[in-house]
């Protein structure tokens, strides 16, 4: 009898590995080589692609303690080849540039750099294309932007960041004036053009003291119009003062060349806005959308949708909504779900914990999708003492887990939740393998992310298990139609391909194809996927 039960219980567990090993045919893969590259290198991103293939950047750590990078430019042809390898020079006239991005826009690469003139007191960014056949910066660089920061120090500088409207025709150059205590903040715009010829700059001034607000994000229209984002403190920078909420979301817009400028104040009575993006439509109408706590805290109850008038003001659109419980407790097992509910039943609060707002996705329709994603660092310290030597080591645990999607309609009103079960758990090194990339397919979501091959059969109520480093762990593909269902498929196993996915480098670079990169110890190892 007992042997029949172990001869059973062997073959329950080959077929479940057999079943685990199948993988999905919604999508064609096509791998490139196994390349061997040096531990310190790694995938920083994929800077553009056109007919000839894609054009990545792979940064190495130099320096006994990892101190400073050498950035190097790749080109791989549509096979996934590499055709040519170039350390960036970023050498002018005898000064090194700091590395700030790159752009592919009107099938020109474009790079951009800065330079810290300590003498001038002056923060320089410049701009120049790349020769795609050579890989080599071609010779017409140009002075775009700069920031003086006299009577400063260098920490002090001011950065430059940027933003791409969403047709591709505008770019937006952005930085923060280096600040004095008590003082308003100060911003700088440059908007270009997709050949960066310059449209129209100009240096702000907030209506609040720099202490008082911080920028959360920039939009830039198809129109070249700027809005920003940001946070206004009642007291100092902090989320709760003395228990109560600090903080008040606020919109800015900067139109006919910075000329007009408009404040779109965001409140919803009675609800702790927690987490806000926006995103500009066709229209040049502003959509916000976010999480919303009523116990005033960052876990989160529910989800909102705004749509103001760009010009009006007015609010066009507004709904909001709670997750409800079978939605808070989907990935939950029996156990957990029992618990949540006694506190239902006592007239306890329950709201989901340390959700991260990742991105909001316009739809064609006029309404919007929100992903995002639970994300938290636990810091664990330990002490010891040997022979009278003390010992300290820390350790941090980063958890990437569930992706949440709200589908909102042109009106605001939710059309669906769906709760996608992830568990990443890695120890020290900032979720180099965690999170996930994302893939819009006409009126489709696709998920790409490490996992355990145990959560492929999740059933309502089974625990999720933890994806984990070993040969074990596979790639999965999640799939969530128009209507919200889901299905999770492995897309292919770690130890067949020989490394695992970092899907932070990932990307979509079509409207069916997705570029993944992935390493182990010394390989790097590139894969398109082709969505059918």
């Amino acid at each position: 009898m007992k042997r029949t039960i172990i001869i059973t219980s062997i073959l329950t567990i080959l077929a479940f590995y057999s079943n685990a090993q199948e993988t999905t045919k919604k999508v064609d893969i096509l791998w490139g080589a196994e390349e061997k590259a040096s531990r310190r290198s790694t995938l920083a991103g994929l800077i553009g692609h056109d007919k000839t293939g894609i054009y990545v950047l792979k940064k190495q750590r130099k320096g006994l303690y990892g101190m400073g990078s050498i950035a190097t430019i790749e080109h791989y042809d549509t096979k996934l080849k590499k055709t040519k390898s170039v350390v960036l020079d970023l050498e002018y006239k005898g000064k090194d540039r700091e590395y700030e991005g790159s752009f592919h826009l009107n099938e020109n690469l474009y790079i951009y750099s800065s330079f810290r003139n300590q003498r001038l007191k002056i923060n320089f960014l410049f701009v120049q294309t790349l020769n795609k056949e050579t890989l080599q910066l071609n010779n017409d660089i140009q002075k775009i932007a700069e920031i003086n920061y006299e009577n400063k120090n260098k920490l002090n500088a001011g950065r430059f960041s940027f933003k791409i409207s969403r047709d591709s025709t505008k770019v937006l150059v952005h930085y923060h004036m280096p600040h004095d205590k008590g003082a308003k903040e100060k911003l700088g715009f440059h908007v270009y053009d997709n050949e960066m010829k310059p449209i129209w700059n100009k240096v702000v001034t907030l209506p609040y003291l720099e202490e008082l607000f911080n920028t959360m994000d920039y939009e830039i229209s198809n129109t070249g119009d700027i809005y920003v984002l940001g946070r206004i403190y009642k007291e100092k920078q902090k989320l709760f003062f003395y228990g109560k909420r600090n903080f008040n979301y606020h919109i800015l817009s900067y139109s006919n060349t910075g000329s007009v400028v408009r404040e779109y104040p965001v409140k919803i009575e009675g609800k702790f806005l927690t987490d806000m993006q926006i995103a500009i439509n066709r229209d040049r109408d502003i959509i916000c959308a976010g999480f919303y706590s009523d116990e005033g805290t960052t876990s989160i109850n529910g989800s909102y949708f705004l749509k103001i008038g760009g010009v009006s003001k007015e609010i066009m659109a507004k709904n909001f909504k709670e997750f409800g419980m079978d939605f808070i407790t989907q990935t939950m097992t029996e156990k957990q779900k029992k618990k949540t509910n006694k506190k239902v039943d006592k007239g306890k609060s329950v709201e989901m914990y340390e959700y991260d707002l990742n991105n909001i996705i316009l739809k064609d329709d006029g309404g919007a999708m929100l992903i995002g994603q639970q994300f938290y660092i636990k810091v664990h310290t330990t002490t010891s003492t040997v022979n009278g030597q003390t010992t300290t080591t820390t350790t941090y645990y980063y958890y990437f887990n569930d992706i949440i999607v709200i589908n909102f309609s042109a009106a605001g009103e939710v059309l669906w939740t769906e709760k996608i079960a992830k568990r990443q758990v890695t120890t020290n090194d900032g979720g180099f393998w965690s999170s996930y990339v994302l893939s819009v397919v006409g009126d489709k979501l696709f998920f790409v992310f490490n996992d355990n091959p145990k959560n492929l059969f999740l059933k309502p109520g089974d625990r999720v298990e933890s994806f984990r480093r070993g040969k074990g762990s596979i790639a999965v593909l999640v799939e969530l139609d128009n209507e919200g269902n889901q299905t999770r498929e492995a897309l292919y196993r770690a130890s067949e391909a020989g490394i695992l996915a970092r899907p932070m480098v990932c990307t979509q670079i079509s409207k069916n194809e997705m570029i993944l990169f992935g390493q182990k110890k010394k390989i790097h190892r590139f894969s398109k996927i082709t969505f059918k």
